[in-house]
């Protein structure tokens, strides 16, 4: 899924303290990763924890598992825990999402870019173009065994793409490994997928949610303790064809460029993988499939949608 994290979607603001904070920032696995903690030890734990994952699954490197994984057609790979379990946690998200959010659809994001980025869209693909494409996906093909801890690709092409839920994830288990190590505060910004552990010296951390139009105001502002906060949308990821804009983000469903006027939307849950997944699917669902998951799904999650409408923004808020 071509997801386009938007960077400057999350003002963090660290209170009238954070001069007493810890703060760095990384470049990894194509995005920015912050790190700010009261303890030294936090940025390097995060860090090392960051690299060994991305050897996992970062799709663009030809010597991760995952890229490994991709090369394989109905043969089983003995996987890590970490990709099985991530590949788990998707097919959640693709069943609460309807298949919006699709990880199985690799092939389509892929041709889709190259059309997007090398300037050779002269005309949109047909249906049946699409349709061969398409083919090729799907998370019926793509076969678990947890007993001997394998995953098998069952259709030749497909390609497993986990960008779209990947950074959530290794935010989580960052988070897991500053616990194991008594690290009760902190704050990862893993290129807009944000988790607040425990408190910023003694009070909530402060996020803000910008605004996409005017990124010097604030759409609004939560304060979070242990909770995290995820942002997706396709306002500065677009192309245009023929007069007409068109997002980066392709709905797996129908295999074309999302058009519902979604600006950019904002996810607070308890943990960031479900989050980041959340902020992709419901940025191809639309502000009537939201509404729609919203009522039925008994759910603690906050959603912040900003939407266009006849030029206008809206902002929709859904506790």
């Amino acid at each position: 899924m071509i997801k386009r994290i938007i960077i400057l979607a999350m003002i963090v603001i660290l209170g009238s303290c954070a001069q007493s904070l810890y703060k760095n920032k990384f470049i990894i696995s194509g995005t920015y990763l912050k790190v700010s903690s009261s303890d030294k030890r936090a940025a390097k734990i995060v860090y090392q924890e960051f690299k060994r994952l991305d050897k996992i699954f970062n799709i663009y490197d030809k010597e991760s598992e995952l890229s490994a994984l991709n090369r394989t057609y109905n043969l089983p790979h003995k996987a890590t825990d970490e990709l099985i379990e991530l590949l788990q946690l998707s097919q959640d998200v693709y069943n609460l999402s309807q298949g919006a959010f699709d990880v199985s659809h690799g092939a389509l994001y892929k041709f889709w870019k190259k059309l997007i980025s090398d300037g050779s869209l002269r005309k949109l693909p047909t249906p049946e173009t699409i349709a061969k494409v398409r083919e090729i996906g799907g998370m019926d093909k793509i076969e678990i065994n947890l007993e001997k801890r394998t995953i098998t690709i069952k259709r030749k092409g497909l390609i497993i793409d986990l960008s779209g839920i990947a950074k959530g994830y290794m935010v989580d288990k960052a988070i897991s490994c500053l616990k194991q190590e008594g690290i009760n505060s902190a704050l990862i910004n893993a290129g807009g997928d944000i988790y607040c552990l425990g408190m910023d010296q003694g009070t909530p951390w402060e996020v803000g949610i910008q605004d996409p139009k005017q990124s010097l105001n604030t759409l609004e502002t939560q304060s979070l303790t242990d909770e995290a906060i995820t942002t997706s949308g396709g306002y500065e990821q677009f192309f245009t064809f023929e007069g007409k804009e068109y997002s980066h983000l392709i709905d797996p469903r129908k295999g074309y460029p999302v058009e519902n006027n979604i600006i950019s939307v904002s996810v607070i849950t308890k943990n960031c993988t479900t989050g980041d997944g959340l902020a992709t699917a419901f940025s191809i669902l639309g502000l009537e499939g939201v509404k729609e998951f919203i009522s039925k799904n008994n759910s603690t999650i906050r959603v912040f949608l900003v939407h266009s409408l006849n030029g206008d923004q809206r902002v929709h808020v859904f506790k």
